[in-house]
């Protein structure tokens, strides 16, 4: 598996569609999405069952499964997504003003990833494409500011509500937050983290070799995170301050992974051992949304049976991620992008794109 940027066609020139296809992508890009997506669906698993139909809140070794799965993911790969989301933001704009295309074609995909949202939330989903729409959309113009007061802005927007919400919650101190202030902190939120993914892209955050800092990100990252599981812990397994440390906190473990997935894929053993998410990273759209069908349409069957306890419901999870990834496989040895990421191609550029390889062409 090459950690590089593929070579592009020879003749992609006369193809204005083509600038963004499959022969450009980033692997470690495509690798880690396949694990934000992943680990989207451990945090969400239980909503969905509780959405189809299961009650009983988790006790025991299952409070204490529930936690551990908390500490590990919540907010940490909502983090990676958005952080990833503002990563693609940034190739996508260097590339279409590379080729001398209008912006409006980022305008355009944008509209579609809103719609693509509601359609989730209206399927029974924790949606979170339709808000990162509209953020990007946002981001667009922001983009124009000078480099210091762009970072700047991210920096603020990502870390002040975390440390507002937190000191509300876990610290017990009334700050007397609007009620409507609360959605606008989360959007902030969000977009800090897409800020970031766009700065860090531009300073060469997936190159190969990895820049000297992504290790020194990494090492405060690791540092940081131990503190900050030991406070979780301490707060009491299953409580609704563990859950909000958890959550709040994300962003110093969420950076761990990121750089951390990036050096280990820039191993021998970690680029062979984590190539499976390659193809399943690169249909994250369709599998995003294909994990709320999957959800929607098998969990209430499952849970009218009985009581789902924690280990049975990552069981479930694991089943569902192998054979996401094993259908992408599948798919993407016959087409050349997953079915809602050709869609949301063809709108972008308005324009139809070869769906199928030609027979001598495959990944």
């Amino acid at each position: 598996m090459s950690h590089e940027q593929s070579h592009p066609p020879p003749d992609t020139h006369t193809d204005r569609t083509q600038q963004s296809g499959p022969a450009d992508r980033i692997v470690s890009i495509d690798v880690i999405r396949g694990i934000a997506i992943a680990g989207i669906l451990l945090i969400n698993i239980r909503y969905f069952l509780s959405q189809a139909g299961q009650a009983d809140e988790p006790v025991g070794t299952d409070a204490t499964i529930w936690q551990v799965v908390d500490d590990v993911a919540l907010g940490k790969f909502h983090f990676v997504f958005a952080f990833l989301f503002g990563t693609g933001v940034h190739i996508f704009l260097t590339r279409l003003r590379a080729k001398g295309r209008s912006t409006w074609v980022y305008v355009r995909r944008m509209l579609i990833l809103i719609i693509a949202g509601v359609i989730n939330s209206a399927l029974g989903g924790i949606d979170v494409l339709a808000s990162y729409g509209v953020l990007a959309l946002i981001l667009l113009p922001l983009t124009l500011l000078p480099r210091w007061s762009f970072v700047t802005l991210g920096v603020v927007t990502a870390i002040v509500p975390d440390v507002l919400q937190l000191v509300s919650s876990a610290g017990g101190v009334d700050l007397h937050l609007p009620p409507l202030l609360l959605p606008l902190l989360s959007f902030a939120r969000t977009f800090g983290h897409m800020v970031l993914g766009f700065w860090l892209a531009g300073l060469g955050l997936f190159s190969s070799p990895p820049r000297a800092y992504v290790t020194g990100i990494f090492a405060l990252g690791l540092i940081g995170s131990i503190p900050l599981w030991i406070w979780t812990g301490n707060t009491g397994v299953g409580s609704s301050d563990a859950h909000e440390i958890a959550f709040r906190t994300a962003m110093v473990p969420g950076f761990m992974y990121v750089t951390g997935l990036i050096l280990l894929l820039h191993t021998r053993l970690g680029a062979k051992g984590l190539s499976f998410l390659r193809l399943y990273g690169r249909m994250a759209f369709s599998n995003y949304l294909g994990q709320t069908v999957i959800c929607v349409l098998v969990l209430p069957p499952l849970t009218s049976l009985g009581y789902i306890s924690a280990p049975a419901g990552l069981g479930i999870w694991a089943v569902i991620i192998i054979a996401q990834c094993a259908l992408s496989t599948l798919w993407l040895r016959h087409f050349r992008y997953g079915p809602l990421e050709w869609v949301w191609r063809c709108g972008t550029y308005w324009e139809t794109t070869p769906l199928r390889w030609p027979d001598a062409s495959r990944l």
